[in-house]
């Protein structure tokens, strides 16, 4: 096969795969949009992309034409692929992370009932006394892992949002009482009102009641790396126990975590 065939079928399949790459970057980033009135940054990210990556491959320009718009077409085009590659790789490398710390970096398997490590819930968004899709998959998590240690004891944190009438804590500990586990094993920290700080003062529960410090954080696959780093920080030992994935809302907070994690490391007392 000729050169110029292999160079012609390499073309023709990298175009088809960013073109494939871009479609899913705006399936992911309009479904929870569209289905459920979610905005943030993640789809926001997601959007422009998915924009950017269509611009790079459906546009084009020549940097030996004579003309000024072709050439300056020419150079944007190729500024922005190599922002969007870049990009990518970045992505890339903080997804390889986020992977191991939601699904290779569990509590240790000798811990058999539980009573090594204090199990702590990260909260998020509840709609009156009713937890969202992704609260009520950490609390199943929680469930799960609690109902099968029963030396174990937990801290549900998470405070009041400005739309919210309750504390999160509230609603966790109340929705984990309702399926059977004893009142007495859950503490709840109620002030929090980011990450950092669900791990910070849930540190603070551990110490003044005594519990062992090592902390086992029942979170969202997507947001165990970054709640694990905070607990690095504030000097804790850290394992996660991961919840099960809800789908059409995985790349959102997928691309926002990566977003978190990214301004987390650049950026001194970041706080989310």
């Amino acid at each position: 096969m000729a050169f110029s065939q292999i160079k012609k079928i390499a073309a023709i399949t990298g175009k088809t795969l960013c073109g494939a790459f871009a479609l899913l970057c705006l399936l992911c980033g309009a479904v929870p949009l569209v289905l459920y009135g979610h905005f943030n940054h993640g789809n926001l990210a997601l959007l422009c992309y998915a924009f950017l990556l269509g611009a790079v491959l459906f546009i084009r320009g020549n940097r030996r034409s004579e003309a000024l718009l072709p050439k300056l077409i020419f150079w944007i085009r190729l500024v922005l692929s190599a922002l969007l590659a870049v990009c990518f790789l970045v992505g890339a490398v903080i997804s390889c992370f986020m992977v191991k710390y939601a699904f290779f970096h569990e509590p240790p398997a000798a811990d058999t009932d539980g009573s090594g490590g204090t199990a702590i819930v990260l909260g998020c968004q509840v709609y009156g006394e009713t937890p969202s899709v992704s609260l009520r998959g950490r609390l199943d998590a929680a469930y799960e892992y609690l109902a099968s240690h029963e030396g174990s004891k937990a801290i549900v944190a998470g405070g009041q949002g400005e739309d919210e009438t309750v504390p999160e804590a509230y609603v966790m500990k109340k929705y984990l009482v309702s399926r059977g586990i004893a009142e007495e094993r859950i503490l709840m920290e109620d002030r929090s009102e980011s990450t950092e700080e669900n791990i910070r003062f849930s540190g603070e529960i551990i110490e003044e009641n005594g519990l062992p410090e090592t902390m086992y954080i029942i979170t969202d696959a997507y947001h165990s790396y970054r709640a694990f780093l905070f607990a690095e920080e504030n000097g804790y030992r850290a394992y996660n126990i991961s919840s099960d994935l809800y789908w059409p809302l995985l790349g959102e907070y997928w691309v926002r975590e990566i977003l978190g994690v990214l301004h987390m490391k650049l950026t001194p007392n970041w706080n989310l």
